[in-house]
This record gives C-alpha cells, sequence and structure tokens, in this order.
C-alpha cells in the first residue's frame, strides 16, 4: 500500500466529535450504578460525574427535551441519535431540581438545555452519574471517548465516533 493508498484510506474513514454536556469528571458506563446503562442495553458511550452547572448541547441537531427535563435526546444531520441522561431515577422527580432553557428544538454544539440543582437532587437519587449515549449503534464502527478519565468543561472533545459506510 503506497502513501496515496494510505492517505486515501484515512480519508474515507468518516469520524464524528461528540462534545461534553456538562462540566465533570468522565467515567466508564459500567460506574453508572444501573444495569441498562452500565451493560449498555441503552447504547454505548461514556458517562460523566457531574460537577455544578448545565447540561448543553453535545452536538448539533435537533433536541427533544423530556417533559421532566432530566434528559435530553438528540438526533444529528448524519442520523446519529444520542439521549444525554442525567442521573439515575431522576425521572421520578417530576422535574424537580431541573429548569428548561432551552428555547427551540434546532441546537448547536453548547447551547444550554437545562439546568439543575446538583445538591437537591443529589440528596434525592440514588446517584446523578449522567449517561451520554449513542442509541443507534448500528451506524457505528468505533468509538473513541478521548476524555476518559479526564475532568472535562461544556464543549470540550469528549468522545469520537467511526460511522458505518
Amino acid at each position: 500500500m503506497g502513501l496515496f493508498d494510505m492517505f486515501k484510506k484515512k480519508k474515507e474513514e468518516e469520524w464524528f466529535d461528540i462534545y461534553s454536556p456538562l462540566n465533570g469528571k468522565v467515567i466508564d458506563l459500567s460506574e453508572v450504578p444501573d444495569e441498562a446503562f452500565a451493560q449498555k442495553m441503552v447504547g454505548d458511550g461514556c458517562a460523566i460525574d457531574p460537577a455544578e452547572g448545565v447540561v448543553c448541547a453535545p452536538v448539533d441537531g435537533e433536541i427533544d427535551i423530556f417533559e421532566t427535563n432530566h434528559a435530553v435526546s438528540f438526533e444529528t444531520p448524519n442520523g446519529l441519535e444520542m439521549i444525554v441522561h442525567f442521573g439515575i431515577d431522576t425521572v421520578t422527580l417530576k422535574g424537580e431540581g431541573f429548569k428548561r432553557v432551552a428555547a427551540g428544538n434546532q441546537v448547536k454544539v453548547g447551547d444550554k438545555l437545562v439546568e439543575y440543582d446538583l445538591e437537591f437532587i443529589k440528596s434525592k437519587v440514588p446517584s446523578v452519574k449522567t449517561p451520554v449515549i449513542i442509541n443507534n449503534m448500528d451506524m457505528i464502527e468505533k468509538i473513541d471517548v478521548v476524555a476518559k478519565g479526564k475532568d472535562v468543561k461544556v464543549g470540550d472533545l469528549l468522545m469520537r465516533v467511526q460511522l458505518k459506510k
């Protein structure tokens, strides 16, 4: 394989960047105390142990904020489907401790979507560890969680995914 062929092959791989939706420490999904997330039944990705702040858009695209404001789903222009699910059993709070701030359903990376009261929520649920999940894994060749083990801020590169052809 010549240099040109290697360059061509590299060029054909389509990678897509996903940015951090909140401030905190990036952890493995296996550390989330919920089997559906920890065993990747919902999809694959990583999780963030959050610090105070807001949930922001990790990608450009269309969003749907759950009625209880504890989770946001995303669909990117290339068809990738994701969810950011703040904490475990947070749906039981029925929106308490969360405040929706997003204006529309089209967002850009870093747009503020939901503010949260971390101390209040921590006192009410088993965990605030927040999965950042790709739901349609059939589109994904490979995931590289580039920020694993690091502290991230909103908008930092979180993971890169290689899309299937």
